[in-house]
């Protein structure tokens, strides 16, 4: 049974949990941080990140980045429907300073970065396993984009059987233009009538303190 807040009792993320921030990419924090609701978006996501790093024991705390070996995108197939999507958007070369966590987060050597090379935020990558060897029952997700890579992640993370919680206030579609008519349909919708668990950041906080 998913954690939550019941009888009065504050919300708590259980003691099973791992924080995951999808996507913290320079190239894609830097697209959004001129917008009134990107400058929230890093804002949030700077308090969120800051928290967790003090918790002692701190959580597994796993970052995803979408980035390619070489220019060419070796991971790819030619022809692949991802490859489409992300060609003539960038090339995510590994080695390009645009594909790396903001420095303003403070990264540090407990954190867990993670290479993936699709939407899905376990793609290519060994965040099933972390995840399993952990004994992990508890998701905490944020993410840019919202449509793109938190949905994708929280449809698999559901049929793997985790609880989910999305932080609305720390996701972010794109472009930013239209997450207002985008998060009114998933998070406001799609994700309840899933039985996931939509938090603010406040909310977030607050269990972190009581997890």
């Amino acid at each position: 049974m998913s954690p939550a807040q019941t009888n009065g009792s504050p919300l708590s993320f259980g003691k099973r949990y791992a924080v995951l921030n999808l996507d913290f990419m320079n190239i894609l924090f830097d697209i959004v941080k001129d917008t009134p609701e990107g400058s929230q978006f890093v804002t949030n996501c700077s308090r969120w990140v800051n928290a967790v790093h003090k918790r002692d024991p701190r959580p597994p705390t796993i970052f995803t980045s979408l980035y390619f070996t070489n220019p060419s995108q070796a991971e790819l197939p030619s022809e692949a429907p991802f490859t489409k999507l992300v060609q003539g958007f960038a090339t995510f070369d590994e080695h390009s300073p645009s594909v790396k966590v903001p420095e303003y987060l403070s990264i540090d050597g407990e954190d867990i970065i993670l290479q993936k090379v699709r939407w899905y935020g376990g793609a290519g990558n060994d965040l099933e396993d972390i995840l399993k060897n952990n004994n992990i029952d508890t998701v905490i997700i944020s993410g840019l984009s919202l449509s793109g890579v938190v949905m994708s992640t929280v449809y698999r993370l559901f049929d793997l059987d985790y609880n989910i919680y999305v932080i609305s206030d720390n996701v972010l579609e794109l472009p930013v233009s239209q997450h207002e008519q985008f998060s009114s349909v998933l998070l406001d919708s799609l994700m309840p009538k899933m039985n996931l668990k939509v938090i603010t950041l406040k909310e977030a906080l607050q269990a972190l303190e009581h997890s």
